[in-house]
């Protein structure tokens, strides 16, 4: 009794673990998955009836061939063919995610890694949002590229985020948060992970065109995600829209993207051509991530002051909001 009495004491405790961050749950959807589904057993199907009107085409050309003409066993050369396509998606799969793996070398080789950086604020930053999260930590890379955007990938550790530089020269602190917490999402969502695979499909000849458009019902649904994250994470919607006004319509005029102007956007664009426009992008558009936001926001805003905030949110002080 006294060993197990001693042997209980020198165990070591186990470090205490805060649960995840309501935001994730808050942003969460499993329609997401129900979209994606549909998209992939479309995009499938569309190619099962490629393939199939081609072996019937073979089969009845085989028929039709004289009995002087050898023809081989239908059967073994539709297993032939099976086999063949299955090398050739291992073949294009490993070289798509050698590729993505290439791309963080260069990144690594050509690009600004903040980790010892004067932006390293952005490596202890987003650690903590990770930790909150309960997700990978990232590596967060600045490459030379005026236009304000940024964008994650990896299908496994470690995840790169790339802000391009004109985020970093036009954006606040809290505006790159805003950012850098979206794109984070992609990566706690697998969506990064997906949209590797999701290649396989965008790539197939002839076909990859459709199937693209097929897919990017989920790819759109899967920015509002984004958006909905940064949104409850954040808890602060309107910096989450100034961040959205900012990178889509650059800096220099997004103050006068307003309420009213916002306004005669949404009546401007409220028809159907507008929104069937909008399925040849692979984003939803600003007018519609701003409505989601302010949807969101209703439903969400009362629930925030349950939330603990992280130390992770807090502001940056005025002198340091501008980069």
């Amino acid at each position: 009794m006294n060993e197990q009495q001693s042997a209980q004491k020198t165990e070591p405790k186990q470090p205490y673990v805060p649960p995840e961050h309501k935001a994730v749950a808050q942003a969460h959807s499993q329609r997401d998955y129900v979209v994606l589904a549909i998209g992939i057993v479309a995009s499938m199907s569309l190619m099962a009836l490629v393939f199939m009107t081609s072996i019937a085409s073979f089969i009845y050309g085989a028929e039709m061939a004289e009995e002087s003409v050898v023809v081989s066993d239908p059967v073994a050369e539709l297993v032939g063919n099976v086999i063949g396509v299955g090398i050739i998606i291992a073949v294009v799969l490993a070289l798509i995610l050698t590729l993505i793996r290439m791309m963080r070398q260069q990144m690594l080789g050509n690009a600004l890694q903040v980790e010892y950086s004067d932006y390293a604020w952005l490596r202890e930053w987003s650690n903590q949002v990770a930790g909150d999260l309960h997700m990978p930590r990232v590596e967060i890379m600045v490459t030379q590229d005026p236009v304000i955007n940024a964008y994650a990938f990896g299908f496994a550790s470690p995840y790169t985020i790339v802000l391009h530089s004109g985020s970093i020269r036009w954006l606040t602190h809290n505006q790159l948060k805003v950012v850098v917490v979206h794109e984070m999402a992609h990566i706690k969502y697998h969506h990064t992970q997906i949209g590797a695979y999701l290649n396989l499909l965008r790539m197939v000849p002839a076909l990859g065109t459709i199937n693209g458009w097929m897919l990017d019902f989920w790819s759109r649904r899967a920015e509002l995600t984004a958006d909905r994250l940064a949104l409850c994470y954040l808890q602060d919607a309107e910096l989450v829209k100034e961040s959205l006004i900012g990178v889509h319509v650059g800096p220099d005029v997004a103050k006068s993207f307003n309420g009213i102007a916002r306004q005669w956007q949404v009546y401007m664009t409220n028809n159907y051509f507008n929104r069937f426009t909008q399925t040849f992008s692979s984003h939803p558009f600003l007018v519609r991530r701003l409505q989601h936001l302010d949807v969101k926001q209703a439903v969400f805003s009362s629930t925030w002051k349950s939330v603990k905030p992280s130390k992770s949110t807090v502001s940056h002080t005025k002198d340091e909001e501008n980069i």
